[in-house]
């Protein structure tokens, strides 16, 4: 009996690592504001950092049919900057709704189109955005995707 309460808590505590880590990976979507993403509905908040999440992947090859653009094309919605040739991808931070990936995406009209950025000061070459299609498909039916 110990040991089944013992289990329970520590999953307890992983998932609310994990909650916690998803409302600070979210924080810019909500602009900052902190009262704002603690208003947000749960459910809501986890679809939204699971889709973050999805968005990208890194890779040591461009990806068949992507779209090459550079990363700096992209920019810091807080800071208004545009990322620098050197960024390095770290993908536990990197939040899709703190920068203008979307706008990027948007480019392509029918939501179909996969961006690949080169970022060779990283540890892959290059950092994959999904094409918004995918992203979704990802998020709403991740079991179509376990390996």
């Amino acid at each position: 009996m110990k040991r089944i309460f013992f289990i329970a808590t520590l999953l307890v505590a992983a998932l609310s690592l994990n909650a916690q880590d998803c409302e600070t990976f979210m924080l810019p979507f909500f602009q900052g504001d902190a009262a704002r993403l603690a208003e947000y509905p749960a459910p809501k908040l986890d679809w939204r950092c699971r889709y973050a999440h999805n968005a990208f992947y890194e890779s040591d090859v461009v990806p068949e049919g992507a779209q090459v653009i550079s990363i700096s094309e992209v920019t810091d919605k807080t800071t208004g900057k545009k990322l620098t040739d050197d960024f390095q991808v770290d993908l536990n931070t990197l939040c899709y709704y703190g920068y203008d990936f979307q706008r990027l995406q948007l480019r392509y009209p029918h939501g179909d189109v996969t961006i690949c950025f080169p970022t060779p000061a990283s540890k892959h070459p290059y950092l994959v955005l999904r094409s918004l299609d995918e992203t979704y498909d990802r998020t709403e039916f991740p079991e179509k995707y376990v390996k």
